[in-house]
């Protein structure tokens, strides 16, 4: 199993190296020509609604890229008649590779997950690599100083964690950024996502909305500041509001093309008990 994982977390670097090296053919108008902190939007949420960026709102505007992200979570109801708490620990890394002067693809992987519950005295852990996603994306429309961008995601059925059966998915959605006046910028979108598990021979499938909008004011382009609002939904089988997550952070550049970036989380409403998420990038934009 060591063997296995060891492959899989090389094969996995190299991917992110060989995604990350090509620029864009040309500047776009509507998008930063160089590296520009309030570019696009940090993924966000959790690792059971967002494994490998799935659902997550993606870049408007096509680049080269590779990052490094460590995301740690917090269920804390202890409060609860069932005394239930969780604490999750990841990491992911993402890449992406211009195709054309308007299309790119992106490759997520989360190389490790671990997970220690705690539910009425009962303590489980143990990490798992995987699943990953894949996907294609488009800047549709450039004006003045507005991006658009579509893109279609899937998710592949690679986790260590499932003893039995495998989850997989298809995901759709649009991506917008408008600069505005006094280093403004404002960012977010919607996806569609739709995992589905197939266990026992039967497929049990979601539909999974999943809408971000958020600000940035940049001190400089080398570094932003931000705050939004991200919510995750079930339309189906059963409609309900999951996370109503309130979120800020910052991006920061440094030198040879690296930069940094943390983003905070505090759902503040929905089904799902999580307490609190923070993650840390590092990323790298040739």
């Amino acid at each position: 199993m060591n063997r296995r994982r060891a492959t899989a977390l090389g094969a996995a670097a190299l991917a992110a190296l060989a995604l990350s090296s090509a620029r864009p053919a040309r500047a776009q108008q509507g998008c930063a020509p160089a590296f520009d902190a309030a570019a696009s939007p940090l993924a966000g949420g959790t690792s059971t609604f967002n494994p490998a960026d799935f659902g997550s709102v993606p870049d408007v505007c096509p680049a080269g890229e590779a990052t490094l992200r460590l995301r740690g979570e917090l269920v804390d109801a202890s409060g609860a008649p069932d005394f239930f708490g969780r604490l999750v620990g990841s990491a992911t890394v993402h890449a992406r590779r211009v195709v054309t002067p308007r299309t790119w693809v992106g490759l997520s992987i989360d190389l490790l997950d671990d997970r220690y519950v705690n539910d009425a005295g009962l303590a489980a852990s143990g990490p798992s690599f995987g699943p990953a996603t894949v996907g294609f994306h488009w800047t549709a429309l450039e004006r003045g100083r507005t991006a658009l961008a579509l893109h279609t995601r899937l998710l592949l059925p690679l986790d260590t964690a499932r003893r039995s059966g495998l989850e997989a998915g298809v995901e759709v959605g649009a991506a917008a950024r408008t600069a505005l006046p006094r280093r403004f910028t404002v960012d977010g979108g919607l996806t569609l996502a739709t995992p589905v598990d197939f266990v026992g021979g039967q497929a049990h499938g979601q539909l999974r909305p999943n809408v971000l909008a958020e600000a940035w004011w940049s001190r400089s382009a080398r570094l932003a500041f931000f705050a939004g609002v991200a919510a995750t939904l079930e339309a189906a089988p059963e409609p309900a509001l999951r996370l109503l997550s309130p979120r800020a952070g910052l991006r920061g550049g440094l030198r040879h093309h690296l930069w940094l970036a943390l983003l905070a989380e505090a759902p503040v409403a929905g089904t799902d008990r999580t307490t609190v998420v923070a993650s840390g990038f590092l990323g790298w934009s040739p």
